[in-house]
């Protein structure tokens, strides 16, 4: 299928959808999904879901119309789900069944808890202008100091997929200098610190809503049984858009979401080390050139802890040279040595998208 035909069939459908009131919640608590990605067939994000799981959808889209829509539904802490949207004129609800636990088991061998140690699966998602750009997935440590330094991380095993169409396009009309985060972002704070500034109103015995500037910007979610924690928010606030500039580039920001799960549900002991998952994902558009105009341009990040440790400050000195800070940081090439792409589903990780893992290795080849 020719990208005119894609484009034109993701147009189509973000059409029908926008007529539509569709709505996502948890099967076991009832309450709304928010940051839920939606996916054309074809691979392409389309949309999301807000903090009322209601689907919205990417800017730079025409309103068509299709008889018919297939959609796939996928959330760091949900079972992914197929959806035939075969009815458009009425309010649908779809539940979401939640996701287990990653880590089964966790075992601290050191006297010294001075730096915490995570390694786990991650992928980057990078698209313009509503194709897919750039792609990245493996293994990845994250070691995270208590005190004074910064997160560093090494990326052990890693594939990178880029379609050079879409990369010479983006060149074209953006230059070289505008990059985003190529892992997720790591915050050594501990969680009730970091919520500080933000009002706290409980309105559900599972869920308590995140308040700032007197608006909804997050929530605290309670898992069914009573062992995790989800921590969501969204960094512009509702109905707002936050503007920024890189050099020459203006960038509109539309959402800034960002969510981590958490082994427990102790707010005031919670740090890094009970992490289990983050996703990160900023959706909005960009210019540089005014004939250009403002085109839609989106970055993915996930993380799901596969083990974790503490190590003495000692044993970082003698690695922390060889680990790498920035995380808009893109490797050259790929570099693996095991296929971890095959062992998502053991380790219960929320799947490549089927439509985006169909192109891998064609449209979007294998940086070797």
């Amino acid at each position: 299928m020719k990208i005119k035909t894609i484009l034109i069939s993701i147009c189509l459908l973000t059409s029908i959808l926008s007529k539509a009131q569709i709505r996502f919640v948890d099967s076991l608590s009832q309450l709304p999904v928010p940051a839920l990605n939606i996916y054309h067939e074809t691979g392409a994000l389309i949309g999301f879901t807000d903090k009322n799981g209601n689907l919205q959808f990417l800017e730079g889209v025409d309103k068509n119309s299709i008889s018919f829509v297939k959609i796939t539904a996928q959330h760091i802490s949900y079972r992914t789900r197929d959806i035939t949207l075969s009815t458009l004129d009425k309010q649908q609800v779809y539940k979401m069944t939640p996701r287990t636990n990653l880590i089964e088991d966790v075992v601290v061998s050191v006297k010294s808890k001075e730096v915490i140690v995570l390694k786990g699966y991650y992928r980057s998602l990078e698209t313009f202008n509503l194709q897919h750009k750039y792609f990245s997935d493996g293994i990845v440590e994250f070691y995270i100091p208590l005190i004074k330094s910064k997160p560093k991380y090494d990326l052990i095993d890693y594939r990178i997929f880029i379609d050079s169409a879409v990369a010479a396009d983006y060149h074209t009309k953006m230059g070289p200098f505008f990059q985003i985060a190529r892992v997720t972002k790591i915050n050594k704070e501990k969680l009730a610190n970091r919520l500080a500034e933000l009002e706290q109103k409980k309105v559900d015995t599972n869920r308590t809503h995140l308040i700032k500037k007197g608006e909804d910007v997050g929530y605290l979610t309670i898992s069914a049984d009573g062992d995790n924690l989800q921590f969501y928010i969204d960094k512009v606030l509702p109905d707002s858009v936050v503007k920024e500039k890189f050099f020459r580039i203006e960038a509109r920001i539309r959402q800034g979401v960002h969510i981590e799960n958490y082994a427990s549900t102790a707010l005031d002991h919670i740090t890094p080390f009970d992490l289990t998952s983050l996703y990160q994902n900023v959706v909005g558009s960009i210019k540089r050139k005014s004939e250009y105009g403002h085109i839609p341009y989106e970055g993915l990040n996930e993380f799901y802890v596969l083990e974790r440790r503490y190590i003495s400050s000692k044993e970082y000195k003698s690695i922390e040279k060889k680990l790498t800070k920035s995380i808009y940081e893109t490797p050259d090439k790929s570099n693996y040595s095991t296929r971890f792409w095959e062992e998502l589903d053991v380790h219960k990780i929320p799947p490549i998208p089927s439509g985006l893992k169909i192109r891998l290795g064609s449209s979007l080849r294998l940086v070797e």
